[in-house]
């Protein structure tokens, strides 16, 4: 009985009860950290064992298979490289067993994008490296989705089984033909761009140069380039309107002999009608800027020498 009671009573006292709780904890915390450390040692010892099937039985061809890859995978993951003898990092273990670490980098890529069922499928498929490395790009950017079953290509689902490798192939296939045209043709609307843009520059340059010669040359006359500009335009448009109206000039060319009245009438009705365009265009820009004055000896242009300025004053 008195034992009993003592137990009870060690049992109710809370400090007791909490110092066995924390025990306990520990204890446990103490068989977890030594099973870690057996998987740790098991999974280092696995490691040293399949390096010596690699090494010895001259595997290496064979080993890129996704079984091995997987567990290429946890030694990664787990640092288990860290605890080999000579090794200590990735790099020195890739090497230690003969695989590229590009590769082997590339291949766990690949199986953290696609999963394991999906590139055992697609090793029996004429899918390498690069076409993998697109499909991964396309994946990421949503083009591509493959979960557990199914990989979907734009609106096509197709489960990841080895029956339907073909059609996997197929798609795989369009998409990156697709995907090359949209390239090639974002790239072709660039160079166009590029082009446009390297003729405006051009033209802007070619403009430039224009602009300086008629400043300088406006700048000798005593003139701004915009006067010097106005005045050359109009200069040439009197001499492109001479060159004009000579074909209507009676003298240098009348009409033929045996002209007939309506000849005549429409002849005489289209230099009226040059007549009153002119009037009416005058008129508006004397109102607008004035009347200027006119040379008293003006001659119409078929009289003219070669070195008479009969033209109006500017």
């Amino acid at each position: 009985m008195g034992r009993r009671s003592v137990f009870q009573k060690t049992v109710a006292d809370p400090d007791t009860t909490a110092a066995l709780a924390v025990v306990e904890m520990e204890q446990r915390q103490d068989e977890f950290k030594l099973t870690e450390q057996q998987a740790r040692e098991r999974a280092i010892a696995q490691c040293h064992e399949v390096i010596g099937r690699i090494q010895g039985l001259e595997m290496v061809s064979k080993f890129a298979d996704v079984s091995n890859l997987m567990w290429l995978k946890g030694v990664k993951e787990q640092k288990i490289y860290r605890d080999l003898p000579n090794i200590g990092t990735w790099d020195k273990f890739c090497d230690y067993i003969g695989i590229s670490r590009q590769k082997v980098d590339e291949d766990l890529l690949n199986l953290r994008a696609f999963g394991e069922d999906f590139l055992t499928t697609v090793s029996k498929l004429r899918v390498g490296y690069r076409e993998l490395r697109k499909l991964r790009q396309l994946a990421h950017e949503g083009d591509v989705v493959v979960d557990a079953e199914c990989i979907t290509i734009g609106d096509e689902t197709i489960p990841i089984t080895e029956e339907n490798a073909e059609d996997i192939q197929a798609a795989i296939q369009g998409l990156m033909e697709n995907k090359a045209a949209e390239i090639e043709e974002q790239q072709a609307s660039i160079r166009a761009k590029d082009k446009v843009l390297k003729d405006k520059e051009k033209v802007i340059n070619r403009q430039a140069k224009e602009l300086a010669k008629l400043e300088g040359r406006a700048e000798a006359k005593g003139l701004t380039a915009e006067e010097d500009a106005i005045l050359q335009d109009l200069d040439n448009s009197r001499t492109i309107f001479d060159g004009y109206l000579m074909k209507y000039d009676p003298d240098k060319n009348p009409l033929p002999e045996g002209a007939t009245v309506r000849m005549r009438a429409k002849y005489m009705h289209t230099l009226d009608y040059f007549k009153r365009v002119i009037i009416a265009a005058f008129d508006t820009a004397a109102d607008l800027y004035g009347t200027p004055e006119m040379d008293d000896d003006w001659l119409p242009p078929h009289l003219r020498g070669k070195g008479d300025d009969n033209s109006a004053e500017e």
